[in-house]
């Protein structure tokens, strides 16, 4: 057997740890990556296939998707799916066990940014980037993390993107930051929560967040935040991908819990 090999338990896989872990033991396993029409989700769909992961890319928009498999024919499953939508939401996991197989790796990273103004703003934008950035996110992990079990997956891992909005509280001139900051708090406390949950079970599933500085997404320019670019770096999608992989590649005696990727020479603070 070589290094690292997984060891097949019926439908469950545990890994013999070596330290010398690579992306070669995730091969052929299932990843459920959300958000994966655009920007990080889209590149981490793409990177996680082209490592040899089967990779369910969920999200609103169809056409986007589609031509994300078309990219990857065989190896991304594009299913369509309104993650706000608690029960549509639960029976896409259920379908993609049924379908394609139990859920090896889930990455959370659908999210919405709007400007939104504490004392004036529609309220409905601060309830669907709460919907959206964190209830979806804790929905689809405890179902991501309850299938993992029932299919004796003992090794799966739970990735959730935050972002520098989550290490601190705005000044005075990102006012309108204030709900999204508190979203992506949320986030950060959310997976702790789990980490130290599946801690106390004594599992060997992990869960990490992954805080990005200023990242080249639509999530701006939908939220309204069009000037991001020009006064900013900004980073690649695809070195989120990176660390995603970082994450996967680590050996299993270690637990990454948080790692934060800014572009060299980002001034921005939260």
């Amino acid at each position: 057997m070589r290094v690292g090999q997984a060891i097949h338990h019926g439908r469950g896989t545990k890994l013999r740890c070596s330290g010398t872990e690579t992306m070669e033991q995730w091969k052929d396993k299932v990843a459920v990556v959300t958000g994966a029409s655009s920007g990080i989700g889209r590149a981490v769909a793409a990177k996680l296939a082209e490592e040899g992961m089967r990779v369910v890319a969920v999200a609103r928009r169809r056409e986007k998707l589609q031509e994300l498999a078309n990219q990857y024919k065989g190896r991304i499953y594009p299913l369509p799916c309104d993650i706000t939508n608690d029960q549509e939401l639960v029976n896409l996991f259920k379908n993609i066990e049924e379908k394609i197989g139990p859920c090896h790796v889930l990455v959370n990273n659908a999210g919405a940014a709007y400007k939104a103004s504490l004392l004036e703003s529609n309220l409905k934008d601060w309830r669907y980037m709460f919907d959206l950035n964190v209830i979806a996110l804790g929905v689809a992990t405890q179902e991501a993390i309850s299938l993992m079990k029932k299919n004796q997956i003992d090794s799966g891992y739970v990735i959730n993107i935050s972002s520098i909005a989550s290490l601190g509280i705005p000044g005075k001139e990102w006012t309108e930051r204030y709900v999204y900051n508190a979203t992506k708090h949320a986030v950060r406390i959310i997976t702790e929560g789990a980490r130290m949950e599946l801690a106390q079970q004594k599992s060997g599933i992990k869960i990490s967040t992954i805080c990005p500085g200023v990242v080249e997404s639509e999530i701006f320019d939908v939220g309204g935040w069009c000037n991001v670019y020009k006064e900013n770096p900004y980073l690649p999608a695809s070195a989120i991908a990176g660390a995603v992989v970082t994450l996967l590649s680590s050996p299993c005696s270690t637990h990454i819990a948080e790692i934060v990727v800014r572009p060299l020479g980002e001034q921005i603070y939260c």
